[in-house]
């Protein structure tokens, strides 16, 4: 696996396992129930995307990049309309930002 996989496996296993401890050091604050599932959620999705890049060479990475690039609009959005959810919605953007331009490099 190349770097971007490990850290993304990483990040998923983190949003997996612990979700609550991965939005208090990203935003500062406590998830509730529902928005800890959607951060299992999607631990599980980058878990996933991280194998699947890791086998499916230029073509898989350009469409995780794809992916993340949607995932990261869908989180501009959410901040813009859920001012509650505003704080942690931004963050998640911009690591899918990162993650992206790592896709596309």
């Amino acid at each position: 696996m190349k770097p971007l996989e490990v850290l993304r496996a990483a990040y998923g296993a983190a949003e997996l396992l612990i979700p609550g401890t991965v939005e208090r050091l990203l935003v500062g604050t406590t998830p509730d129930a529902r928005a800890r599932k959607a951060i299992r959620i999607l631990g599980a999705r980058h878990l996933l995307q991280a194998a699947v890049t890791a086998r499916g060479g230029r073509t898989m990475h350009h469409f995780g990049g794809g992916v993340d690039t949607l995932h990261a609009l869908t989180m501009v959005g959410l901040a813009a309309f859920d001012p509650e959810r505003r704080r942690a919605a931004t963050a998640n953007a911009a690591i899918a930002l990162a993650f992206a331009a790592g896709e596309f490099r």
